[in-house]
């Protein structure tokens, strides 16, 4: 099942995705050496970027780039070759770590239900900082070698672009009427 991410990308909305922490990122599998796209949430530290396993080394992707580092990530409208691997070095990867959990509240419930930890806040990350897969990403100029997340066909893109603005209207509509609904009572 794809994520609403990867849908948006498919849709050509991917620039759309440019102000969230959110990139696609393609690898190849390492059963049957096709393409697989997953969309990420990442964090930036300079000019890598990183990416925590939910499933920790069980993760498919982190399988597949394990078996072949070279992927290709995309933010937005940019589409970069990359190579990805996972952060060996305890401080690099509470530095990731933090970063995470600096900038939303959720991660430290989830970083707790994901460690050994009994809440793994900003004070207590450090002691199970070890117990994550954390993954960093370098971009590079290179060509990608492996493709973009693949667009829906044009007639599919453009109906759901025009969806997508008879929902908006739709919205706009509602909120005017609230904002500016009847003052007076009907008799």
């Amino acid at each position: 099942m794809q994520s609403l991410p990867l849908y948006l990308y498919q849709l050509g909305w991917g620039p759309s995705l440019d102000w969230l922490p959110l990139l696609a990122l393609t690898t190849r599998d390492c059963d049957t050496g096709a393409p697989r796209h997953v969309a990420l949430e990442y964090r930036r530290h300079g000019s890598k970027l990183y990416l925590v396993c939910g499933l920790g080394e069980a993760t498919d992707w982190y399988q597949d780039i394990v078996a072949e580092p070279g992927v290709t990530i995309q933010h937005g409208a940019k589409i970069n070759a990359a190579r990805a691997v996972r952060v060996d070095d305890p401080a690099e990867a509470l530095r990731a770590l933090y970063a995470f959990s600096r900038n939303s509240w959720l991660y430290e419930s989830l970083f707790a239900r994901m460690s050994s930890a009994n809440a793994a806040d900003l004070n207590t990350l450090a002691d199970v900082a070890a117990e994550f897969t954390v993954v960093r990403i370098a971009p590079s100029d290179d060509a990608p070698e492996l493709p973009p997340v693949p667009l829906f066909s044009q007639p599919v893109r453009q109906l759901a672009t025009i969806a997508a603005l008879l929902l908006l209207l739709r919205l706009v509509l509602i909120v005017l009427g609230a904002f500016f609904g009847s003052g007076g009572k009907r008799r």
